[in-house]
C-alpha cells in the first residue's frame, strides 16, 4: 500500500515557522500558537505538536550612519527608495551580535522580490538581483567610509 498510486496517505506533516513581533515573548508566542493548531483539530484526528527551538526576535535601530548609507546605497543599486517590510527572522547571530556589539548597527536586508519563494524548495536567485546586491555593497561601503570620515573631521575640529 505504500507505493500505491492510489492510496490516500494515512498522515500529513507539517513544519511551521513563527514569526512574531520583537518585543513579544517567543515562548508565549510559540504556546499560543500550539493551543491554536490543538484547537482546530478535527474530532478523532490524533494531533502530536513538537515545538521546536525557540529564541528572542529582533528590531533593528534605524537612523544612524549605517543605516543611512544602507538607504543611499540601496537607492543607487535597485534606482529606487527602499522598501520597508517587517517580515521578521530568527537568526540567533544576530540577537548575539546586537548583544555583544550594543552600539553597533545591525542590518538585514533581503534582496529579493515578491515572487522569489524566499526558503522554498523552489526558491529562485535572478542575476539581476545578484547585480544589484553587489551595487549595494560596495555603494554602502563607500558612503559609510565617508560617513566616517566626515564624522572624524568634524571631531578634530571640534
Amino acid at each position: 500500500m505504500d507505493h500505491a498510486a492510489s492510496a490516500v496517505v494515512p498522515y500529513a506533516r507539517a513544519k511551521v515557522n513563527l514569526r512574531f513581533h520583537p518585543l513579544q515573548d517567543p515562548y508565549e508566542a510559540r504556546a499560543a500558537l500550539v493551543d491554536h493548531l490543538r484547537a482546530q483539530r478535527p474530532f478523532g484526528i490524533p494531533l502530536t505538536v513538537t515545538p521546536g527551538d525557540t529564541g528572542p526576535g529582533f528590531e533593528a535601530r534605524t537612523g544612524g550612519p549605517a543605516y543611512r548609507s544602507a538607504l543611499t546605497a540601496l537607492k543607487e543599486a535597485w534606482g529606487t527608495e527602499a522598501s520597508f517590510v517587517a517580515t521578521g527572522g530568527s537568526i540567533p547571530l544576530v540577537n548575539g551580535l546586537a548583544r555583544a556589539a550594543q552600539d553597533a548597527e545591525v542590518l538585514l536586508f533581503g534582496a529579493q522580490d515578491g515572487m522569489c519563494n524566499l526558503h522554498a524548495p523552489n526558491e529562485r536567485v535572478l542575476l539581476s538581483e545578484l547585480r544589484n546586491t553587489v551595487v549595494a555593497m560596495a555603494a554602502f561601503v563607500r558612503e559609510y567610509a565617508a560617513d566616517f570620515a566626515a564624522a572624524r573631521a568634524a571631531r578634530d575640529l571640534g
